[in-house]
């Protein structure tokens, strides 16, 4: 019998009495209305990185039909109206790394994995699609599903299902230091496929070809550093068989090694950079010639690397989407808060923060194309990481525009091998999946968190932030 992991869930909150009722971060609202028009807004051409100002935007169903100068576009009566005056409208953003199904709360929380809330918290923040490379089997595909049929509300997801492996490699030991005993058994086989053999590789592939998998994900990285590491024959015959039925495969590195594995193999995109090795000039061109994008994931790494170091001070937008009772638990790591096993690799982390950003800067200047993405996570939450993330990107010497540019246009050309991709720029015929903002977020990327409204197929989210305490006279 196949168990669910919402049932499981359920029932552990409801031995430990962890779960309550919370209410929603977005809502839809009460009315839908059949047309949309956004008065004296300022449109970011995120293609060239030029700022329409005064410009109307009509939308009509999910879809954008007119944009034109202001006053210039004729609205079918009884169309909202919203003026964006002083406000930037760009393309919903696009989280390349997101995990639906993972908590974000420090292990020693023991808060479990809330999708729902997750997808409502990317929505929040603005994210309105998210490619989330390895979640539980089947679980995976159903939220998808719900989430393109209307029956719950969620960014637009592209998924890879349950992540490939060595036998005992990255995330196995991961899930058996931090799942509970009782659940890991679950865990462990449903969100990897672990791999021995050529035959076995290309089983796994057709089984999830099967589910309807919208991307293979495998993992090339050793974590914790020793951990087993998938050998390349192996990696090869992953994703030949992906190609061979019309499948994309990504796979996990940190290594030039893992990079160029994954690059010989074919590989479509790298998630995260190569954050365990300095490269040299011949190591970047050796990388750039195999022209594949690469999800930096930053945020991730230096969320790691300064565990227990400093006060971590949450965003605003932790702030309004994040229950204040886990923000608090970041502030103090218990003294076996960290796994013993995870204890050496997050202290090499920290000596490697300064190569990230070099390494980052020499791939795009020669040709890298970089997405941005998150890898939600512990400390790394739904919507607020996306934002923390752009931030870093900025410090590797990208422009505003050029981060906005990953998480929008660069992100939909990659989702749906397009030049020409359905959403993720503003324009006449693309789904109307938007952002308005405060202020101008080309010039300054912390405008972005500045967030007037998320739309969503053409509606208008309603936006709640997480109620706080009062303070205390």
């Amino acid at each position: 019998m196949k168990l669910n992991l919402r049932i499981l869930t359920a029932l552990a909150c409801l031995a430990v009495a962890a779960c309550e009722s919370r209410p929603p971060l977005v809502t839809m609202p009460a009315k839908r209305e059949p047309h949309v028009l956004f008065t004296r807004a300022s449109v970011l051409d995120v293609a060239t990185g030029h700022m329409n100002a005064g410009v109307d935007v009509l939308i009509s169903g999910d879809r954008i039909v007119a944009i034109g100068a202001q006053g210039s576009v004729t609205a079918p009566e009884g169309t909202r109206r919203i003026d964006a005056s002083g406000a930037t409208l760009l393309p919903g953003l696009i989280d390349s790394h997101g995990h639906v199904g993972n908590s974000s709360a420090p292990p020693w929380a023991n808060e479990f994995p809330d999708p729902d809330r997750n997808l409502q918290s990317y929505l929040y923040c603005g994210v309105t699609t998210v490619l989330d490379p390895a979640d539980l089997a089947s679980e995976a595909y159903d939220r998808r599903d719900d989430v393109a049929a209307g029956k719950l509300l969620g960014p637009a997801i592209f998924t890879a299902g349950p992540m490939l492996t060595a036998d005992g490699g990255h995330p196995v030991p991961v899930i058996d230091s931090l799942a509970p005993w009782w659940i890991r058994w679950y865990v462990r086989g449903q969100a990897v496929r672990q791999i021995d053999s050529p035959e076995r590789a290309r089983e796994a592939v057709a089984e999830l070809h099967g589910e309807s998998t919208d991307f293979i994900k495998v993992a090339v990285d050793s974590i914790p550093d020793g951990a087993p590491r998938i050998r390349r024959e192996l990696l090869g015959a992953i994703v030949d068989e992906a190609h061979r039925r019309g499948l994309r495969a990504v796979a996990h590195i940190g290594t030039l090694a893992d990079a160029i594995d994954a690059g010989e193999s074919g590989i479509d995109a790298y998630m995260h950079m190569i954050y365990k090795d300095v490269l040299s000039p011949a190591d970047v061109a050796r990388v750039a010639a195999f022209k594949i994008p690469m999800v930096a994931t930053m945020g991730v790494f230096e969320n790691y690397a300064l565990v227990g170091q400093r006060t971590r001070e949450p965003s605003a937008l932790e702030v309004e989407t994040v229950a204040p009772e886990i923000l608090a638990a970041f502030e103090a790591v218990p003294a076996d808060g960290v796994p013993a096993i995870f204890r050496q690799y997050f202290d090499k982390l920290r000596t490697q923060r300064r190569q990230w950003r070099d390494n980052i800067r020499a791939l795009r200047e020669a040709g890298v194309t970089i997405l941005a993405g998150s890898d939600t996570q512990s400390g790394v939450f739904p919507g607020p990481g996306l934002h923390r993330e752009m931030a870093l990107l900025i410090e590797t010497g990208m422009t505003p525009a050029d981060v906005i540019r990953a998480a929008t246009l660069d992100a939909a050309r990659f989702l749906q091998k397009s030049e020409d991709p359905d959403f993720g720029i503003v324009a006449p015929g693309k789904r109307a999946d938007l952002l308005l903002v405060e202020g101008n977020p080309s010039f300054q990327i912390a405008a972005l968190s500045r967030i007037r409204a998320v739309m969503k197929g053409g509606v208008v989210l309603e936006r709640h932030a997480v109620a706080r305490a009062p303070a205390a006279n």
